[in-house]
């Protein structure tokens, strides 16, 4: 078993949480990898006994990979392996993070289950987002969490109109729109009225970001639905988000195509969590309040 690392650089707690992962690791004899994208902090010197390489050969020679950071960590660490996926295990930098089962409180533990083989792996439906322009190029992106459409920087009323499988469903007038996974449930569609989605159920999710019409609701959608999406109206600087990470502009004569990527996200579970413990600590859930 090779066993990568990578993580969110740019934050300070990262080095130290790294270093003791590196040796954590290292003392069991596994073999370590280290993300290229800690060459990028030019100030931090790397130890002469880390094994640093590029993301792509990571990836291919990895078994497992440990994510240091946020949610937001895991969410770049996936998308970037785009159709060559292999398990992650995210380790929160703070408190317990959604997709991060692993704290620095229970490192230790956490790597132990790892070491012993005793964890199981939660297949995360993903979304593949292809956007063409005018000109005919394809653009394709792979979301865990989301992907938004929005008004961008402007105020106006945004209009788009969202077909399912060539069957119209409605045009949103409003904010925009997200389109999540099941995964996606609880981040930006949550705040917008959305319902939660426990992760194995394979939908899309439609939610309407403040539309200009109370009839407007969430929509959950079977997961082999292909969702097409364009904007009758001229409108400039309409955007385009990622997983909250990446933001691209379209306009209206962009046409977005949304399907269930055939390549899902491996999040490793292990024993002492599970889903519903990590809902009722973030969601703040308390038992019998009245």
């Amino acid at each position: 078993m090779i066993i990568g690392i990578t993580g969110n650089y740019r934050k300070e707690e990262f080095y130290p949480l790294l270093e003791r992962v590196h040796t954590l690791i290292s003392s069991q004899g596994y073999p370590v990898l280290i993300s290229s994208d800690l060459v990028k902090n030019t100030e931090y010197h790397i130890p002469s006994n880390y094994e640093v390489v590029d993301f792509s050969e990571f990836i291919d020679k990895c078994t497992l990979v440990c994510a240091i950071g946020g949610d937001g960590t895991i969410l770049s660490t996936v998308r970037r392996m785009e159709q060559k996926m292999i398990p992650v295990m995210g380790i929160h930098i703070g408190g317990l993070g959604f997709l991060s089962e692993c704290t620095e409180e229970n490192l230790e533990s956490s790597l132990e289950h790892v070491f012993n083989k005793e964890y199981s792996i939660s297949h995360r439906m993903m979304l593949e987002v292809k956007v063409k322009s005018e000109n005919g190029k394809d653009e394709i992106f792979y979301a865990l969490n989301d992907i938004v459409i929005d008004h961008g920087p402007t105020g106006r009323v945004l209009k788009a109109e969202v077909q399912v499988s060539g069957h119209y469903l409605n045009t949103y007038e409003g904010d925009g729109v997200i389109i999540a996974t099941p995964t996606g449930s609880t981040a930006y569609s949550l705040s917008a009225g959305g319902p939660i989605i426990y992760p194995s159920v394979e939908t899309i999710l439609v939610t309407p970001i403040c539309p200009h019409s109370l009839s407007a609701r969430p929509i959950v959608l079977q997961r082999d639905e292909e969702i097409t999406m364009r904007f009758p109206d001229p409108f400039d600087g309409i955007a385009l988000t990622v997983d909250g990470q990446t933001r691209i502009t379209v306009d209206n004569d962009s046409r977005i195509k949304i399907s269930r990527s055939k390549y899902p996200a491996q999040l490793v579970s292990l024993p002492s969590n599970g889903y519903f413990k990590t809902l009722r600590t973030k969601m703040g859930w308390s038992g019998n309040v009245r």
